[in-house]
């Protein structure tokens, strides 16, 4: 079912979470008697014991098959940017809130490294999106993102002049709080709170929701994941910023055009045979609302 065996696994995660020491405790145990090895990212050498190998994490991700990373959804996208395009599988433990990323809870962390360890797993390539921004004919930034990139107001409440444009084709101009570009994987965080639609993960396609917009005619869309998605910032106010997974910033100016597009840099998540989109969905959105006892249940 895996594609490799397993013979060294990453940790990553946050530190302050109380749960990591025994987490990692826990899959040092199963691994010693199995012949794998487990190291550690340095950013966790203050949370865990001396007993574990730590490396900063562009030599970790040199040393291992797997990385599991323990948090929330802030943590799995921050792995993912560590990650970058080393290919190597990500599998997120939640001790967070929601983590809708994180595909293990911590009560099943030792039924999910026993079927790692075994083999029982699958690597499902999540795709990513990439904007560049262009000032005066140069490209001056540029970011990718597993979630989604926004462009939003400064520091100020003031609405942005924005112009969208599809494969050359303008859909208008208008007032608005900004804009959100995602991935599929990315349809469940902000751009479903700006009332963009879910999208299975397995689409290919990107996601496109302006965020309070001043007009009944700009409506969020799903659009083809070749598709040519172009924003032209008329007037930013006291400026516009754009962020990437809500982590990396650029401020942005009047004039600036910025790109989107789909970016081949795939992130590659670790899922078992029991994971399921839509179990996910009914669970942890609390899609159709709390379950109703039947008649006849206790």
């Amino acid at each position: 079912m895996a594609e490799k065996a397993v013979k060294a696994i990453g940790l990553f995660g946050n530190p302050t979470k109380r749960d990591l020491p025994p987490a990692a405790a826990l899959i040092a145990s199963l691994c010693e008697p199995a012949g794998v090895r487990v190291l550690a990212s340095e950013d966790l050498r203050s949370a865990l014991d001396g007993t574990i190998t730590y490396l900063p994490n562009d030599e970790l991700i040199n040393h291992v098959d797997v990385v599991i990373a323990f948090g929330g959804d802030g943590t799995m996208l921050r792995a993912a940017r560590v990650l970058g395009q080393s290919g190597v599988p990500l599998l997120g433990v939640n001790l967070g809130s929601l983590g809708y990323l994180t595909d293990v809870p911590i009560e099943e962390l030792g039924a999910a490294v026993g079927d790692l360890l075994a083999g029982r797993y699958l690597l499902d390539a999540r795709s990513r999106v990439y904007c560049s921004v262009w000032r005066n004919g140069q490209r001056i930034a540029s970011s990718s993102a597993l979630n989604d990139l926004v462009v939003n107001m400064g520091p100020l409440p003031r609405a942005l002049d924005m112009e969208l444009f599809m494969d050359q084709d303008s859909l208008g101009r208008f007032l608005g709080d900004g804009i959100i570009i995602s991935t599929p994987t990315g349809s469940t965080a902000y751009n479903l709170s700006a009332g963009g639609p879910i999208c299975q993960s397995t689409v290919p396609c990107l996601l496109v929701a302006p965020i309070c917009p001043h007009s009944l005619g700009m409506r969020p869309l799903i659009v083809a994941d070749d598709t040519e998605i172009e924003l032209i910032l008329h007037e930013t106010g006291d400026g516009a910023v754009l962020t990437a997974d809500g982590q990396k910033t650029h401020v942005l100016a009047d004039g600036d055009r910025l790109s989107f597009k789909e970016a081949h840099q795939e992130v590659v998540l670790v899922k078992f045979p029991h994971s399921s989109f839509y179990r996910v969905m009914r669970h942890k959105l609390n899609w159709g609302g709390p379950r109703r006892r039947l008649d006849g249940e206790s």
